[in-house]
């Protein structure tokens, strides 16, 4: 969640995505960014937002985008990103990109700042722990991003462009 008049979108989105699987939708209300480590904590003591957090575990699907350092209009517009110090910040700590906020280098290792605490959603952690994730993203900008995610060794499944699968083939080192 985060500005209303971008979000509506995304809600639709994922109650479309609940209706065609036979899911129930679970909305996590809250911003992916919070203020600062304290409002995370006063919104993570939500007995709604807790109850949804506590489904993490019981995932066996999850879908997840892969961010580029350099958010999209969009996402910019939502609230949901860093502001661009903070991003210049895990720059210089080595991120190439992000699923669920969650940042990691070119070699996938995660890229651990003190903005993680502010960050509301699952952890590369429980994402690990999904039985399939399925990653969707595509497009130059993307391309190194997409290159780290791999290498995170949680993705099962990518849906990209035949240009971005081209450019993550020509002359990329193995995934391991």
């Amino acid at each position: 969640m985060g500005d209303p008049t971008v979000q509506s979108h995304a809600t639709q989105l994922i109650s479309r995505l609940a209706r065609l699987t036979g899911a129930e939708p679970r909305l996590l209300t809250t911003p992916g960014v919070a203020a600062s480590r304290e409002a995370k904590l006063v919104l993570l003591s939500d007995t709604y937002v807790r109850s949804t957090m506590d489904l993490f575990g019981k995932i066996s699907v999850a879908f997840v985008g892969i961010g580029a350092m350099e958010p999209s209009t969009m996402l910019a517009r939502s609230g949901n990103v860093f502001a661009p110090s903070e991003l210049d910040e895990l720059a210089e700590a080595g991120a190439v990109g992000d699923m669920s906020l969650r940042f990691f280098d070119i070699d996938g290792k995660p890229v651990k700042t003190p903005l993680d605490d502010r960050v509301i959603g699952m952890s590369l952690e429980e994402l690990a722990k999904v039985n399939r994730v399925i990653a969707l993203a595509g497009g130059p900008s993307k391309t190194d991003a997409i290159r780290g995610a791999l290498r995170t060794g949680l993705i099962d499944v990518l849906i990209t462009d035949a240009f971005t699968a081209a450019r993550l083939v020509d002359g990329a080192a193995p995934v391991a």
